[in-house]
């Protein structure tokens, strides 16, 4: 596969305008400067590896994402979905990338949720999580 960077930066363009973030606040969330990514994004560039892995902290994402590179994400098998998540997720009509989110939480031991109610508690509350994660960013914007 051989590195673009063209399309490097305007898939940075792209994921930063899907997360809704002003150059300057990517600057900010990123550690660079803004005339660097606005050069980076209009005009290509030889970045290092720190400065994407810098980029697609700030975003969110992986270098790969960036890159076009292959993706390796975690697929749970069946095994590593309890009764109670699986249950929970049927009831709640969940998204396989959700039960997915939801299976690679690492839990101490015995501390995985055991019930459909605290399944949704989880839940719940990583929703609520993310929703004050955005509101802070747009106020920030």
């Amino acid at each position: 596969m051989a590195f673009d960077p063209r399309a490097l930066g305007r898939r940075v363009r792209e994921e930063r305008e899907k997360a809704r973030l002003s150059l300057a606040r990517l600057a900010e969330r990123s550690g660079l400067t803004k005339a660097y990514l606005v050069r980076l994004e209009n005009q290509a560039g030889n970045p290092s590896v720190e400065v994407v892995g810098q980029i697609a902290e700030a975003l969110e994402l992986t270098i790969a994402d960036l890159v076009g590179g292959p993706v390796i994400r975690y697929v749970p098998d069946e095994s590593d979905v309890s009764p109670s998540l699986r249950a929970f997720a049927d009831e709640a009509n969940l998204s396989s990338s959700d039960v997915t989110m939801l299976a690679s939480i690492k839990w101490r031991e015995g501390e995985q949720p055991q019930t459909v109610e605290r399944w949704q508690y989880v839940y719940r509350s990583l929703q609520m999580s993310r929703a004050i994660d955005r509101e802070r960013s747009d106020a920030d914007a």
